[in-house]
């Protein structure tokens, strides 16, 4: 069977009708030109047309018997178009921060209780010295990550959904008890950062820092990672100085705001 054959029928037309709408520009199409254009039934046609509109992804244009783009769709696009500006400050702040740190950086958003990188710089120098590299995809578990930790901090809600699985030992240092983990989110949310101590992989130690969106919500975090088993105090500060002011002009490039 192919894929597209697997798509409900309902679905399928609502799609064609909504296209076929999109397509018909400012000005709209009545039902009579979607008929004729997409080749379904008007009573179909009709049918669809009343549910995208109670939707808001369809609204009336000019005398009311025609239909254009709505609402809902307008801020679907809005959506992606901060979801692709968003990957794009990514990769730009990811490669200056390495630049400066001279160690690998990259950036996380969460996702079903894993910490996704979506971009990453990792000079040469430090792959050869370090097992595996951070790729682009790869996910961490939230509660044995820097970044991870930084959105459950940042979300009680997503700490509170995460809290009914076990938490899994990667290594001795892992926080496998969850008072225990709760009191590190407690940390991580006064401070504003939050630190991974061997907790996911033995000899390496990383650095987090919260990327705001609209209305203060944590949508990313900007990740240092170290060769270091144990940072010393002066390492710790020297990296927060780089990635605060950094994670601050993430945020305000994205049109965000720290809570």
């Amino acid at each position: 069977m192919a894929p597209e054959e697997r798509i409900p029928t309902v679905l399928r037309h609502a799609f064609t009708i909504l296209t076929a709408v999109g397509e018909a520009g400012p000005s709209g199409a009545d039902a009579v030109e979607l008929h004729i254009q997409t080749g379904l039934n008007i009573r179909t046609v009709y049918r669809h047309l009343a549910s995208l509109r109670t939707l808001g992804m369809i609204a009336g244009a000019g005398d009311g018997t025609r239909y254009r783009l709505g609402p809902a769709i307008a801020g679907l696009a809005q959506n992606a178009s901060d979801q692709r500006e968003f990957l794009r400050k990514a990769r730009l702040f990811a490669e200056e921060l390495g630049e400066r740190t001279q160690e690998p950086v990259h950036v996380t958003v969460y996702d079903q209780g894993t910490a996704v990188t979506v971009a990453s710089a990792t000079r040469e120098a430090i792959i050869r010295q370090k097992s595996p590299p951070i790729v682009v995809g790869s996910r961490r578990p939230a509660h044995a990550s820097a970044s991870g930790k930084i959105f459950l901090a940042a979300n009680p809600s997503a700490l509170q959904a995460y809290a009914v699985r076990p938490l899994q030992r990667f290594t001795q240092y892992t926080i496998t008890d969850l008072h225990a983990l709760e009191a590190e989110c407690l940390a991580v949310r006064a401070q504003g950062w939050s630190e991974d101590r061997q907790e996911f992989m033995l000899g390496v130690t990383c650095i987090a820092v919260p990327v705001y969106g609209m209305k203060g919500r944590a949508v990313g975090a900007l990740v240092v990672s170290t060769k270091y088993p144990r940072l010393t105090t002066a390492q710790r500060n020297g990296l927060l100085q780089a990635l605060q002011p950094a994670a601050q002009e993430f945020t305000a490039a994205i049109g965000g705001s720290a809570p």
